[in-house]
């Protein structure tokens, strides 16, 4: 049994994980070859943040896929970015900025605000919760992340401004791909797991979303995200 164990949420669809943090740490696990269990929690609230993914090793528990992931390279000495020039370096922290802070909020809100999506929402994200306690959570999680995307301020434009925020963030990825095989060119690269793992949330699973036109309308990046799954996690499919 490995000493280091990583929790993550439940998967579906073909994915191991239906969370993008928690797919993101997965990938990098598989892409630098660590050795660790892999364990899939209902409940996200038995990490350090309150959040998944976290890990647990040598008797403490971290919280936060990037911190978790700076973490492991340095413990495991291990680097998919190792080939990276400076240049690139700080384009793979912008790119992750728009993943994570902006686009991963459009995403949001389609699961938990669009009304076709709660139901689908309830029998996934949150389906692994006991049924009675699962009616009473479900509402006030629903409220609470209501209110987080209002905080954030995408939750406060109209649908029609966040679909045109999507589509601005959806091309511009597309754009920085271009041709290449990769983001950073032909070796992938924490930039290629980081972006799949919300494209892929959108486009390879059941929530209804504007998001997966926007994305189907690119064919490198619905190319790429084959690529990335054939790489990564052949057996997924």
């Amino acid at each position: 049994m490995s000493e280091l164990k990583a929790y993550h949420l439940p998967g579906a669809w073909g994915l191991v994980t239906v969370s993008p943090f928690c797919l993101k740490l997965d990938a990098f696990l598989r892409m630098a070859g660590i050795a660790h269990e892999s364990i899939t929690t209902p409940n996200p609230f038995g990490g350090p943040k309150k959040k998944a993914p976290w890990i647990e090793y040598k008797g403490s528990k971290l919280g936060d896929s990037t911190l978790i992931i700076d973490f492991l390279k340095k413990e495991f000495e291990v680097d998919p970015d190792a080939h990276l020039n400076a240049h690139q370096r700080g384009t793979a922290v912008a790119i992750q900025r728009l993943i994570e802070e902006n686009l991963y909020w459009a995403m949001v809100y389609d699961r938990w605000v669009r009304n076709a999506n709660w139901p689908i929402l309830k029998n996934t994200v949150l389906g692994s919760i006991p049924g009675p306690v699962r009616t009473v959570l479900a509402p006030l999680a629903r409220r609470d992340v209501k209110k987080q995307l209002a905080g954030h301020g995408l939750g406060l434009h109209s649908p029609e401004d966040i679909e045109a925020i999507a589509a601005k963030d959806i091309s511009a990825l597309a754009e920085l791909l271009g041709e290449q095989t990769w983001f950073f060119g032909d070796r992938i690269s924490m930039t290629d797991a980081t972006v799949y793992s919300l494209l892929a949330n959108i486009a390879l699973v059941e929530f209804a979303s504007p998001m997966k036109a926007m994305i189907q309308s690119h064919a490198n990046l619905a190319g790429w995200i084959e690529r990335f799954r054939d790489e990564i996690y052949p057996t997924s499919a």
